[in-house]
């Protein structure tokens, strides 16, 4: 019924159960359709941005990647003039060159894995992670090889360093050689042959005695038979050398000294006719002719 404010009549209406449920059903129907619209809109546009968003995505990632390839480019052109300064090294030291397939570090072999999940969503951009990764583990196993390479020529280059230094390569003294190194020799004092196990150097008293190697003092003192002031040096690797008859002594037992520094003057004490420096060399034990190993000349001016 419609009942109006005014004077006119009241209208009356009848509608049937079914006709209301009907039009119940409408509405309830035209909501749905209007619902399910709206949500599969909201839901598409939600699928658009996002679909761009992943697509901006994977353009930065492969742009970020063509530039971490290019970068481990560059590493690769490091990675050879080292690997060039390595071989130098090696030879220097004295070391056997290092093999091709080693030194390359399995270039072309098998690969790491892949990335299936990004190349099965992004092919082109997977591949190029794959490409990446695999270079990545290419370098960093060159890396590895060259810097066990390059520390293997370091130690023996600093092994060999130190045993030159410990070489006795210098005369001890200016001056003029009077006696060789031998095993039968005439005594200008004594009058007899006995072996001499050395080299006589004859200068003027006062003149320095060197030491013609790095090492360490191991005796400095008057000495018995005959050798009178004497000074001994320890330079390692089996190498001994003795200076004797100085007149002075300029460094004691436990020094440390250097090719080159001044341990001693030349004199006359001991068993001697005037002022020489006795000089011998001893290697492993044995006594040796010091002139094989002086270099150059041997009593340089």
């Amino acid at each position: 019924m419609v009942v109006p404010h005014d004077n006119e009549s009241v209208r009356s209406f009848q509608v049937s159960a079914k006709g209301v449920r009907a039009a119940v059903s409408v509405v309830l129907a035209l909501a749905v359709a209007l619902s399910t619209f709206s949500v599969g809109f909201f839901v598409k546009q939600g699928q658009q941005v996002r679909a761009r968003s992943l697509q901006r995505e994977n353009q930065l990632l492969a742009a970020e990647v063509d530039e971490m390839r290019a970068q481990m480019e560059e590493l690769n052109k490091s990675l050879e003039t080292l690997a060039e300064k390595d071989e130098k090294y090696r030879v220097i030291a004295g070391l056997p060159e290092v093999p091709e397939d080693v030194r390359l570090a399995g270039v072309g072999g098998p690969e790491g894995a892949k990335s299936t999940a990004l190349a099965s969503m992004n092919p082109a951009v997977g591949g190029k992670v794959d490409a990446a990764a695999s270079d990545l583990n290419t370098l960093l196993r060159r890396a590895a090889m060259l810097r066990t390479s390059m520390d293997e020529a370091t130690a023996a280059l600093r092994r060999n360093r130190e045993r030159l230094a410990s070489l006795p390569s210098i005369a001890p003294s200016n001056g003029h050689l009077t006696s060789l190194f031998s095993n039968a020799r005439h005594h200008p004092v004594l009058r007899i042959t006995r072996p001499h196990k050395g080299i006589d150097i004859a200068a003027r008293t006062g003149e320095p005695i060197l030491a013609p190697a790095t090492g360490v003092v191991r005796f400095s003192g008057n000495k018995a038979n005959g050798y009178g002031n004497m000074v001994e040096i320890d330079h390692g690797y089996g190498h001994v050398t003795r200076y004797a008859h100085a007149s002075r002594l300029m460094v004691r037992a436990g020094a440390r000294v250097k090719r080159g520094d001044v341990i001693a003057l030349v004199g006359s004490t001991g068993l001697t006719s005037g002022p020489h420096l006795h000089y011998e060399v001893e290697v492993n034990g044995r006594q040796v002719d010091p002139l094989n190993f002086i270099i150059g000349d041997a009593i340089p001016e």
